[in-house]
């Protein structure tokens, strides 16, 4: 691992041992950086954690690339592709052992590849960050209006609430996920870390816009965590709650999903959002699905065919 005390820009890697098929005694480079103002917070930065979810790497190579560590106010600590196996094969999951990494923290430091990458994430960088921002896009299989999420039951809420708004998302959505005891915001929680995470899009693809939102946010985010002067007023970001994942639309059989409106909209309960068209079933009609809740459409399937049992839309809540 890199000097982290180091002034100024250090880049480097953490090497994991990892021993396949294809190389016995192979070395996984993780690529970090690390940049060091004068004294102040740290927030460690963090993208890749899925393989197929690009913004947040491109946001935090133009971050490196422009930030001034004379300018600069405490500690950044950047990871932008935390899982390299995923990243570089472009899959959710680690090639080598086919885990989710965000959904076995702690980790184990005697454990897989991936479990590894999480213990050392949960056991070393985290304790010693103040903030934890974790970059995340809709992957392959999810589209998203663009969204920072921030856990509700964190105990510092309200901070990573104003550093969410600051981002500049259509988006600031209060969470609350079933799989969070599995996840990195149960170590940031257990540990009292400030921690915002993000979901920038998805379908496995970059757009212009964005890319351009993911460089300008986490640039502003930075600013309002308190490392670099506030210089722009930021897009006004609507606030807004994920509903539990039981109101999540779920795909009845294999099917294209037709949107009838489009990410970020207002719906009211029973508005078509869409239907699904059978290409396989000549005695199958298209069915309907609608708005279970008055709200905003938070997210869409990322790709053309659905499979039964997958998420194809879901409707964020006003914030009461």
């Amino acid at each position: 691992m890199i000097p982290l005390d180091r002034p100024g820009l250090t880049s480097g890697y953490a090497h994991f041992h990892n021993s396949t098929n294809k190389s016995a005694w192979q070395s996984v480079r993780l690529p970090m950086h690390c940049l060091n103002g004068t004294t102040g917070p740290t927030t460690l930065i963090l993208g890749g954690m899925h393989g197929d979810e690009y913004e947040g790497p491109v946001a935090m190579d133009a971050l490196v690339r422009a930030v001034d560590p004379g300018a600069l106010v405490g500690r950044l600590i950047l990871l932008p592709a935390l899982n390299l196996p995923a990243v570089m094969a472009g899959t959710r999951l680690t090639p080598d052992d086919g885990l989710n990494l965000n959904r076995v923290f702690p980790g184990d430091p005697l454990g897989s590849l991936t479990q590894r990458i999480a213990n050392w994430l949960s056991g070393t960088l985290m304790p010693m960050a103040d903030h934890i921002v974790d970059l995340h896009s809709g992957g392959r299989t999810l589209n998203f209006a663009p969204s920072i999420l921030v856990p509700e039951t964190s105990s510092k809420v309200s901070l990573a609430m104003a550093a969410g708004m600051a981002f500049g998302a259509p988006f600031t959505v209060l969470i609350n996920e079933d799989h969070a005891p599995m996840s990195i915001d149960a170590v940031a929680e257990k540990l009292d870390k400030v921690i915002i995470a993000s979901e920038l899009g998805g379908a496995g693809i970059v757009t212009r816009h964005t890319a351009t939102l993911a460089t300008d946010g986490l640039a502003r985010m930075v600013a309002a965590l308190g490392h670099l002067p506030t210089k722009e007023v930021p897009p006004t970001s609507r606030c807004v709650r994920l509903p539990a994942s039981a109101e999540f639309l779920i795909c009845d059989d294999d099917m294209i999903f037709v949107p009838a409106v489009d990410l970020g909209d207002p719906v009211k309960k029973g508005d078509v959002l869409g239907h699904g068209r059978f290409i396989d079933r000549v005695d199958m009609a298209p069915l309907t699905y609608v708005a279970p809740s008055d709200g905003w459409v938070l997210c869409f399937a990322g790709q053309g065919l659905s499979r039964r049992g997958d998420v194809i839309a879901i409707v964020a809540k006003e914030v009461t």
